[in-house]
């Protein structure tokens, strides 16, 4: 995906490849004697509490009704509509400048809190980010998403944001909605992509990615940038490769 032109890496492809990076999601209903909730508590001593439930059919109705943040054929993101038309960059480049840039670095902590918290891959949570403002929490796109994740105002209400444009609860927001499309979607990343985009109900009714250029456009680039953030933060921690799973709740 990273280095390959888009005409040859079909998104199926794809799918094959980087169902392995969300191994070990579980689905299964939980049981009566499980406990409802999680408490966690971030680096900043802040403690969340977080219910824990099945994604029953109830539940996976509530999560195709929550729209994405382009909707199904919207052409560009908010940090594309900011950027003026230019060639494709690397993405290993793009993503080592964004490693180094204050504005992404102001919000690690937010970022490794809700990875850990949500069971995500850092990476995945940081390229979504990316892709979506380019680290600019109080960016707006076309379509009304708002903040760093790009939230609708109908998605933010439903994951209980108060307020899309701080960036802590933007980031636990768009967390929160990444795992519960990859719950959804059997961990499948390239479904998890497409679904926080277009949502979830657009990727059911086409039964995959839905096949509008700016839905396939954003999958493939939020996959460069992951595989690009795993790469660089792997280097980064002495070789030591980052979270590839997502374990169940």
């Amino acid at each position: 995906m990273l280095q390959r032109r888009a005409g040859r890496w079909p998104i199926h492809a794809a799918a094959a490849m980087l169902a392995a990076a969300l191994v070990g999601l579980s689905t299964r209903p939980i049981a009566a004697a499980e406990p409802t909730y999680r408490r966690y508590t971030d680096a900043q001593g802040v403690v969340h509490v977080t219910p824990v439930r099945a994604v029953g059919a109830g539940g996976r109705r509530e999560v195709e009704e929550m729209p994405g943040s382009g909707g199904e054929g919207a052409p560009k993101t908010a940090a594309a509509e900011a950027e003026p038309a230019a060639p494709r960059r690397d993405p290993q480049v793009e993503v080592a400048e964004a490693l180094a840039d204050e504005r992404s670095r102001r919000w690690e902590t937010h970022i490794r809190g809700a990875a850990r918290l949500y069971q995500l891959p850092e990476s995945l949570l940081r390229a979504v980010i990316h892709t979506e403002s380019n680290y600019y929490p109080g960016a707006v796109s076309s379509t009304g998403a708002m903040g760093l994740t790009q939230l609708m105002p109908s998605t933010a209400r439903f994951l209980g944001v108060q307020q899309p444009f701080d960036p802590r609860q933007s980031i636990y927001g768009g967390a929160k909605f990444l795992r519960l499309l990859a719950n959804r979607f059997g961990g499948d990343m390239v479904l998890v992509a497409a679904g926080y985009f277009s949502g979830a109900g657009a990727v059911q009714k086409y039964g995959g990615v839905p096949p509008h250029p700016g839905v396939r456009a954003y999958v493939k680039a939020v996959l460069r940038r992951f595989y690009a953030y795993e790469r660089l933060l792997q280097d980064g921690t002495g070789g030591a490769s980052p979270a590839r799973a997502i374990a169940g709740p």
